[in-house]
């Protein structure tokens, strides 16, 4: 079972989805905000805080996955993020993304399911994760 208010980060290699459980007895989620290699270069992102600078050079090496995880650090490193994260990649994904993980989101992250989902309904991916 999830917390309430946990965030579930459901990403591929080109773009992610981040949703908050609003169930209380079952997994209910509400999409919260999509996120694309455009707007993680020009939008604040979850709650208003805006990302730590990266340089082109950053942005090049890490790829879109890279700069998710720097946008999902910095939040945790502002204490933005809830006390339960669930991270929803396909496997690849996943790979590149725990190594990148700062200790405070690792901290935050109860879950992980390496399944691809990103076009999943929401319904569909609150049934996959009660079933994980």
């Amino acid at each position: 079972m999830l917390a309430p208010s946990a965030l579930v980060v459901v990403a591929d290699g080109s773009s992610a989805h981040l949703y908050k459980n609003i169930g209380h007895e079952t997994i209910s989620l509400e999409l919260l905000e999509t996120i694309t290699p455009h707007s993680l270069t020009h939008d604040e992102g979850l709650a208003g805080h805006s990302l730590v600078e990266q340089t082109p050079q950053d942005r090049g090496e890490s790829g879109f996955i890279g700069q998710l995880v720097h946008k999902l650090n910095a939040l945790a490193l502002a204490h933005a993020l809830p006390s339960e994260v669930v991270i929803v990649a396909d496997p690849t994904s996943l790979g590149h993304m725990r190594p990148l993980y700062h200790a405070e989101l690792k901290k935050r992250i109860v879950r992980e399911l390496h399944k691809t989902m990103v076009k999943a309904s929401a319904h569909d991916l609150a049934l996959a994760l009660s079933k994980a």
